[in-house]
């Protein structure tokens, strides 16, 4: 008599986890229910009426000075977006794109802190709730459906994020000088490129442990996949400075 054999459960990773659960927040409480706009266009919104509250926080903390701290962690663990991409039915092929389309979320953030600038001259604020919740929707109508788009172009889940996100941009210019970094740890790597395989951002791991390089490539969102899937182990989060005698790899663009 044949053994009936259990099928193992899917196992939702951590990571997944928190991202939709931050995705449910800032969803349901901060944007349909407070009618809180986040994005970093409100921010200038904000700044022009002297307002320092909503997305002038957010943005201070999770993405311009949070970074110096423990880099860009938002965008693997708390993002809205990319807690829709992460789960997109997309067989990461992994199409990547030269270097120098990095740069282009860098244009992005200057259409998406200059136009607010035309409405302001124009008299439009964007300050009542109801306001902001009509430009959020309409922001995000353009992200999900852009990078949506990309994911299956390229079979990317993250192009968005790489090519495209300002707030990625944003945050290059302080987490590269995070305190807390991947970094190698006592034991031995036999250079298996796991680490580079399983990274979503494309970043060059072993070219910064291979010289005992903390990790400080601007492209890297503390995901921790490339720990998590080191078959020896060898792959930590620490604490502490980057070196300045060491070469730095890592480049955004």
């Amino acid at each position: 008599m044949k053994r009936r054999v259990r099928r193992k459960k899917p196992v939702i990773p951590a990571r997944l986890t928190f991202l939709f659960i931050f995705a449910l927040y800032y969803w349901g409480v901060q944007f349909v229910l407070r009618k809180t706009n986040l994005q970093l266009s409100q921010v200038v919104f904000n700044l022009s009426a002297g307002v320092f509250a909503g997305a002038v926080i957010h943005v201070a903390i999770a993405k311009f000075f949070g970074p110096l701290l423990f880099g860009r962690a938002f965008c693997g663990w708390a993002c809205w977006n990319a807690g829709v991409f992460d789960v997109l039915p997309v067989r990461n092929r992994l199409k990547k794109l030269p270097e120098k389309f990095y740069m282009y979320k860098y244009l992005v953030l200057f259409f998406v802190l200059g136009i607010p600038f035309l409405f302001i001259v124009a008299g439009r604020g964007f300050q009542s709730p109801e306001a902001q919740f009509k430009w959020l929707l309409a922001e995000n109508a353009v992200i999900f459906g852009s990078g949506i788009f990309l994911a299956f172009l390229l079979g990317d889940r993250r192009a968005f994020c790489k090519y495209l996100c300002p707030a990625g941009a944003l945050m290059t210019v302080t987490s590269p000088r995070s305190i807390i970094k991947v970094e190698k740890n006592h034991l031995a790597c036999n250079k298996c490129r796991k680490c580079e395989e399983v990274c979503p951002m494309g970043v060059p791991v072993l070219k910064y442990i291979s010289f005992n390089q903390r990790v400080s490539h601007p492209e890297c969102i503390m995901c921790t996949e490339c720990i998590k899937h080191c078959p020896k182990n060898c792959l930590t989060l620490g604490v502490g400075r980057k070196s300045s005698t060491t070469p730095e790899f890592g480049r955004s663009f």
